[in-house]
C-alpha cells in the first residue's frame, strides 16, 4: 500500500487508473457520504475543491471558470473575424478562399483539441483529488503530444492544399488564394498546437485567466500585423491574402512562447517541469484513452462539415454572381453565428472542468448540479442571441463585408439559424460536461449519429435534390442542430456519464 501511495504521488503509478483513484480523496468522499446515511451518524461535511475554486459557491465557481474563457472566446473570435473581414473587403474571391481555408484550419486543430480534451479529463480529476504530481505529469505528456501533432498537421496541410482547394470547388483566383493562405498558415501549426493544448491544461487546473491574457496579446499582434501587411505602403503592406496569413502565423508563434512561460512559472496549481516532457507511457495512455474517442468524434464532425462545404461549392457553380458568392456568405454567417455560441463555449469549459473536478472529489451530485447550471445559463444567453439574429441580421453582416453579393445572402442565413440557438446551447454545454467527465465514447457515438444520419443527408436532400441552394443548406444544418440538442439532453439526464473511469 505504501508503494502504491508513493507511485501515485510521483505520477508514475503502474496500477490501473481506477485503482489509483480509489486510494485517493474520492474514495474518502464516498466513505464519508455512506457514513452520513447510517443511523447515529451526523452528516459528513462536503469536501471542497482546491486551488482558486476553494470556498466558492457553485454559482461563483461557474462564473469564475466561465468569465475568462468567455473573454478568451471573444478574442479567439476576433482572430477569425479580422481575417474574414479583411478578406471580405478585398474581394468576393478572397472571401470564398478564406471560407474554404477556415474549414481546413479547423481540421488542423482537431488533433490538438483532442489532446487538450484528454489532458483536461486527467488533469481536472487529479487536481480535484489533490494529486498535484499526477497533474504535472499529465501536463508534461500533453505538451509533448502537442508538439508532435502540430508537426503532423503542418505536413498534412502544406502538401494537401492544392487537392483540398480543387475538391472544395474553388477555381481560378479563389483557388490560388486558398492554396497560398493554407501553405503559409501550415507553418504555424506546431505553435498553434502548443498554444491550444497548453491553454486547455491550464483551464483544467482552474486557471482560466492566463489563457485569456495570452489570447489578448495574440489578438493585438494578429490585428496589427495583418492590417499592416494588407494596407500599409510597400514593402511592408500590399500583400493581400498572404499578409492576412502571415499576421496569424506571427501571432500564434508568440502565443505558444507565452503559454509555455505561463506553465513554467511558480505559483500555479500545475507547473510544467522539463523532466515531465520525457515519454511516460502510463500517463500518456490515460490521455490517449480519452483523447482517441474525442479525436474520432471531431474527425467525424469535421468530415461531415467538409461534405457540407463541398455541397455549398456545388451550389455556387452558377452564372449568377450572387449564387457564386454562396461560399463566402456561408463562412460569414458561420463567423457571425459564433457571436451566439461564444459564451456557451465558455460555459461548456466551466462545465467540463467542474464535472471532472467534482467527480475526482467523489461528488456526483455537485458534478450534475454544475453541468445543469451551466446549461441553464447557456440556453438563456443563446436564446437572446437567436432573437438578435432574427431582428438585425443585415447590420451584423455589414460589419464583415460591403460586397452586394454577400449582403444579398448572408443575412437570410442568420435569420434561419436564430430559432435553433437554444438547442445548439444544449448540445454544446452538455456534451462538454460529458467530455470533462471522460465520457468521450458516448459523445463520439452521438455526434456520428447526428452528423451522418441527419446533417449530411438533410443538407443534400434540401439543397441539391430539392434545389433550395445555400438556403437549403442552412435549413438542413439547423434541423440537425435541433435534433443533436435533444439527443445530448436525453443522454445527459440518463446519468451514465458519471460512472466513467478515466
Amino acid at each position: 500500500m505504501n508503494r502504491r501511495a508513493s507511485d501515485i504521488e510521483k505520477g508514475l503509478a503502474s496500477a490501473p487508473p481506477a485503482e489509483a483513484l480509489a486510494d485517493s480523496a474520492p474514495g474518502a468522499a464516498r466513505t464519508s457520504t455512506a457514513q452520513s446515511r447510517m443511523p447515529g451518524h451526523l452528516p459528513a461535511p462536503l469536501l471542497e475543491l482546491s486551488g482558486k475554486l476553494k470556498g466558492l459557491t457553485l454559482t461563483k465557481q461557474v462564473l469564475y471558470l466561465a468569465i475568462w474563457p468567455f473573454l478568451e472566446q471573444v478574442l479567439n473570435f476576433l482572430v477569425g473575424y479580422v481575417d474574414t473581414a479583411l478578406a471580405g473587403h478585398i474581394s468576393v474571391e478572397a472571401t470564398n478562399a478564406i471560407g474554404v481555408a477556415s474549414f481546413i484550419v479547423w481540421g488542423m486543430s482537431i488533433l490538438q483539441m483532442s489532446v487538450g480534451i484528454g489532458a483536461t479529463a486527467v488533469i481536472s480529476r487529479a487536481v480535484g483529488g489533490k494529486h498535484r504530481r499526477v497533474a504535472n505529469a499529465a501536463l508534461g505528456q500533453a505538451m509533448l503530444m502537442s508538439a508532435f501533432v502540430g508537426l503532423v498537421s503542418a505536413v498534412l496541410i502544406y502538401f494537401s492544399a492544392d487537392a483540398v482547394a480543387h475538391f472544395m470547388e474553388l477555381h481560378g483566383e479563389a483557388e490560388a488564394m486558398a492554396v497560398l493562405y493554407l501553405r503559409i498558415l501550415a507553418l504555424s501549426a506546431p505553435a498553434a498546437s502548443i498554444l491550444l493544448v497548453g491553454s486547455a491544461c491550464l483551464r483544467a487546473s482552474g486557471d482560466t485567466r492566463s489563457p485569456f491574457a495570452v489570447l489578448a496579446i495574440i489578438n493585438i499582434i494578429n490585428a496589427v500585423c495583418s492590417i499592416a501587411f494588407v494596407y500599409a505602403p510597400a514593402p511592408l503592406g500590399g500583400h493581400g491574402i498572404a499578409g492576412v496569413a502571415w499576421g496569424t502565423v506571427i501571432a500564434w508563434t508568440i502565443g505558444a512562447v507565452l503559454i509555455i512561460y505561463m506553465q513554467t512559472r511558480d505559483g500555479g496549481t500545475i507547473r510544467l517541469r522539463w523532466i515531465r516532457i520525457k515519454l511516460h507511457w502510463h500517463t500518456m495512455k490515460r490521455i490517449i484513452r480519452v483523447a482517441s474517442a474525442s479525436l474520432f468524434e471531431s474527425l467525424g464532425m469535421w468530415m461531415g462539415n467538409i461534405f457540407v462545404m463541398k455541397m455549398v461549392g456545388i451550389v455556387a457553380i452558377s452564372a449568377d454572381p450572387i449564387i457564386q458568392a454562396s461560399q463566402g456568405a456561408h463562412i460569414i454567417a458561420v463567423r457571425l453565428e459564433a457571436i451566439s455560441y461564444l459564451p456557451c463555449m465558455a460555459l461548456g469549459i466551466a462545465a467540463a472542468t467542474l464535472t471532472g473536478q467534482y467527480l475526482g472529489l467523489g461528488d456526483e451530485n455537485r458534478a450534475k448540479q454544475a453541468a445543469i447550471l451551466c446549461w441553464k445559463l447557456g440556453v438563456v444567453v443563446m436564446g437572446l442571441m437567436g432573437v438578435m439574429f432574427l431582428v438585425i441580421p443585415t447590420p451584423l453582416v455589414r460589419l464583415v463585408t460591403d460586397k452586394p453579393e454577400l449582403l444579398a445572402l448572408a443575412p437570410t442565413l442568420l435569420q434561419i439559424c436564430g430559432p435553433v440557438q437554444v438547442f445548439f446551447a444544449t448540445a454544446i454545454v452538455l456534451s462538454n460536461a460529458m467530455r470533462g467527465a471522460g465520457d468521450t465514447q458516448t459523445t463520439m457515438r452521438l455526434t456520428y449519429i447526428s452528423i451522418y444520419l441527419v446533417r449530411v443527408p438533410l443538407v443534400y436532400l434540401i439543397a441539391i435534390v430539392f434545389e433550395f441552394g445555400i438556403i437549403g443548406v442552412w435549413y438542413g444544418l439547423c434541423a440537425e442542430l435541433t435534433i443533436r440538442g435533444l439527443i445530448f439532453g436525453f443522454r445527459f439526464w440518463q446519468g451514465q456519464w458519471t460512472k466513467v473511469v478515466v
